[in-house]
């Protein structure tokens, strides 16, 4: 399967959204079909064929250095693994065909162009960087842009003001993470995989931010918890011998959501781990290692008296890409 057999068989929203990544200068939606999408988005790799590399984490880079020599037999990956090419599979660099993981063919001589141009040393740099805007977004929900310009000098990630917004807002990589708006005349970078920052604005207590080391806001950006806390690499591993990696990634999203606000309510936490004890268990002894969004003092009442429920046949508040109604509906009953 090509490149262009894809996008013109998937939904076109997707393969819009990668395109508006790539260029500033992308011409709106309703004025564009999937046929010129694709030729925008090869014009553009033939212009300019590191913009591949700016999709990528340097694991998903590596991956694309192999899927150069052969295709990669699809197996039962475990959790990272299955994150990785998820996100390949995303930016449409990587198809699923026949059982096996490979490079689109009208894409090969581009990803091959790209790799050319691979810098280790820039693109570790820019590849931690994006990691820990991540992992800021996922572990605090919002975040002042002050704020989080002295957290990155804290590890030597230096980066100029005036330039951040920019730099987030054109980032290939962080499309549907992140992003920065300005909200009660202040800018903050917020989560757009748990996208509550007016409600985590109005429950905080105070901005007092929790501590991570450089490592573990990577971790979390990269793989959406911290494997550095012993109890949730174990966690993880008990997951990959129950679950396949899809789920896993669903009770994730879920524990994030749960976690971020506090709710501390063991029949919505059964119910996260869909009423398995031995899962509920395990799941019940790593939740101080999630990462709090607001501080104590709010019930589930006080959560839906400030959350503004999505439609049922909308997308859900957790990010599962599920309906509300299929998904944490019953959270909030």
């Amino acid at each position: 399967m090509t490149l262009k057999d894809l996008i013109l068989k998937s939904k076109k929203e997707e393969s819009y959204s990668l395109y508006h990544s790539l260029t500033k200068k992308a011409i709106p939606y309703t004025k564009i079909t999937r046929n010129d999408i694709y030729n925008n988005i090869i014009s553009l790799y033939k212009d300019d064929p590191e913009r591949i590399l700016k999709l990528c984490s340097i694991e998903e880079i590596n991956i694309l250095k192999n899927l150069l020599d052969n295709p990669i037999t699809k197996k039962e990956h475990g959790y990272i693994d299955y994150l990785l090419f998820k996100n390949l599979l995303n930016n449409f660099l990587v198809i699923d065909s026949d059982n096996k993981y490979q490079i689109p063919s009208d894409l090969y001589n581009y990803v091959k162009m790209a790799l050319n141009l691979f810098d280790d040393k820039t693109y570790s740099y820019l590849d931690v960087l994006d990691s820990v805007i991540i992992g800021s977004s996922r572990a605090y929900n919002m975040l002042s842009t002050s704020t989080f310009l002295n957290l990155i000098k804290n590890y030597y990630l230096d980066y100029d003001l005036k330039n951040l917004k920019e730099y987030i807002n054109h980032n290939p990589k962080l499309r549907n993470k992140v992003t920065v708006i300005k909200y009660k005349k202040e800018e903050y970078i917020i989560s757009l995989e748990f996208n509550y920052y007016k409600d985590v604005y109005t429950l905080k207590e105070s901005f007092n931010l929790a501590k991570y080391t450089l490592e573990e806001l990577i971790s979390i950006g990269k793989y959406k918890i911290n494997l550095f806390q012993e109890h949730l690499f174990s966690f993880l591993n008990f997951l990959e011998i129950h679950l396949d990696p899809h789920n896993i990634d669903l009770i994730i999203n879920d524990l994030i959501f749960y976690c971020g606000f506090d709710i501390n309510n063991d029949s919505i936490l059964l119910q996260i781990c869909d009423n398995i004890e031995e899962l509920y268990k395990e799941t019940k002894e790593v939740i101080p290692n999630f990462p709090i969004w607001i501080y104590n003092g709010n019930t589930l009442n006080t959560l839906k008296d400030n959350i503004i429920l999505p439609n049922k046949n909308e997308p859900c508040l957790c990010g599962s890409g599920k309906k509300f109604k299929n998904c944490c509906e019953k959270l909030f009953k």
